[in-house]
């Protein structure tokens, strides 16, 4: 039994870093003493009694400035409680983990929640990406592509490997909807989820199928913008932005299939879920993710990454051909074992216990 210390920014946030961090402290618990450590908890997070939580600070402040002092409280913390491992949940995270740990026997693990091709979150990101993959003990990617991409930049063969997030499956209904008329897409309103390229597809789409309608689930910055780009593409009858819902894993069976516009992913597990709700799906082929969970003509359609024409005439494929949707339905779980709750927890394990 180790001592193992899951580092995450702030784990009051819930997004997805922060449920990956809640979800495998609770895990590898069964096994070792954990401790969940949040660098920031503005909402106040109250973990099971299997898992020991710290909060270095209550309010949120600018890490850059208040490196120093949190890095030694972090130190402080890892020293008084032995903990033997840290794990770095986002790279976000990487520079706090480095100089608590600076001269300690504790391992550090850097586990990448996003990707490396990924530019979006500006030069500090590239730079704590970098400072992990050259200084962790060991680097853990989402994705086997990202593996690689980690592997080729920095060459640290020895020391990298990837593992998938698990996705457990609430759906009890194996039924499809070969009758649906909707289209759904299903994701943060934020530019890296290329909903800007979502509305030059469905011009085109829905163009020609004007009694469809397409459905898009989540919130965020770029909802006025959305609305605004619907009502000038006179797609307001057909385009429907649906905020966020509680229910979304009981809609998924009320639609076609789903579309990702996406510039970058991690590992959508939106993708997951739609395929354990047996739909179909059409994706660009963004990095990374989508093609390590579609196998293209089999389940669904990757199209080259921003090729909106491609991506409107294989949607209009799928709209016109029942049998094909069908048929693309019927295969929706055949990668659904890669991802399965039991055999990536055995992979941590034997990764705790490898480093």
């Amino acid at each position: 039994m180790k001592n193992i210390g899951i580092l995450v920014y702030d784990v009051s946030l819930t997004g997805g870093a922060e449920n990956v961090a809640i979800n495998l402290s609770e895990e590898l618990s069964k096994k070792h003493n954990v401790f969940l450590i949040s660098i920031f908890d503005k909402l106040g997070y109250f973990p099971s009694n299997a898992v020991t939580f710290y909060n270095i600070e209550c309010e949120t402040k600018s890490l850059t400035f208040n490196l120093l002092h949190i890095a030694k409280k972090l130190r402080k913390y890892i020293k008084d409680n032995n903990i033997e491992i840290i794990m770095n949940i986002t790279a976000g995270v990487n520079t706090v983990s480095l100089l608590a740990t600076a001269g300690l026997d504790s391992k550090t693990i850097y586990c990448e929640h996003s990707n490396l091709y990924n530019q979006t979150y500006g030069k500090k990101h590239i730079f704590r990406q970098w400072l992990g993959a050259k200084y962790c003990d060991y680097v853990i990617a989402l994705t086997e592509s990202d593996k690689d991409e980690f592997i080729r930049r920095y060459n640290i063969k020895n020391k990298c490997d990837y593992i998938y997030n698990w996705y457990e499956s609430k759906n009890n209904r194996n039924t499809y909807d070969e009758n649906s008329k909707s289209i759904i897409s299903v994701g943060r309103l934020e530019k890296v989820k290329g909903y800007d390229r979502l509305i030059e597809v469905a011009k085109i789409v829905l163009k020609e199928n004007p009694d469809w309608v397409w459905n898009i689930y989540g919130s965020g910055s770029q909802k006025e913008k959305l609305e605004k780009l619907i009502i000038e593409n006179e797609l307001d009858k057909n385009v429907f932005l649906k905020g966020n819902v509680s229910n979304i894993l009981d809609l998924y069976s009320e639609h076609a299939f789903l579309v990702l516009t996406s510039y970058y992913e991690g590992l959508p597990l939106v993708l997951l879920e739609a395929q354990t709700h047996n739909l179909p799906i059409v994706s660009f082929d963004c990095h990374t993710g989508p093609s390590e969970i579609i196998t293209d003509s089999v389940n669904g359609f990757l199209i080259d990454n921003g090729n909106i024409k491609e991506m409107a005439n294989k949607i209009n494929l799928l709209i016109k051909d029942e049998t094909l949707r069908c048929e693309f339905s019927n295969n929706a779980t055949i990668n659904i074992y890669k991802f399965e709750k039991k055999q990536i927890i055995e992979k941590w394990f034997n990764l705790i216990e490898k480093v």
